[in-house]
């Protein structure tokens, strides 16, 4: 019985590092001058995406549920005002934001290179 229950912690503890371990953090310093500090947080084991930055208002804070394809994952924000899609391209790390207008129909796109980020080692949790 012992055995069984080592194997089942090991087991969970096994999944939660690799969950953890498969989050991926982008950042975007040049998609907005307003927010130089932008992450984009890929985390495709919950399925959502999102958007994390001190320096800009809800705009740029929020996580939605993404869609993750072989070469691009994409998530949208449907505001009334200001439906945004939002993509980050898996090979070059381009992160896009396609926005229409309500008014004349037309799609506005910003793109930005990105770059991988780690953690602090020094990060408790």
């Amino acid at each position: 019985m012992r055995k069984l229950v080592a194997a089942v912690v090991l087991g969970i503890a096994g999944q939660t590092a690799f969950a953890a371990g498969s989050v991926t953090y982008l950042s975007c310093p040049d998609f907005d001058p307003r927010a130089d500090d932008l992450l984009v947080i890929i985390d495709q084991p919950n399925g959502t995406a999102s958007l994390q930055s001190q320096k800009s208002g809800s705009g740029l804070n929020f996580t939605s549920p993404a869609s993750f394809g072989p070469n691009e994952i994409t998530w949208r924000s449907d505001s009334k005002d200001l439906p945004q899609k939002f993509s980050v391209d898996r090979g070059t790390l381009v992160f896009k934001r396609e926005t229409t207008s309500r008014l004349t129909n037309e799609v506005y796109t910003e793109k930005s290179a990105c770059s991988q980020v780690k953690g602090s080692s020094k990060n408790k949790i």
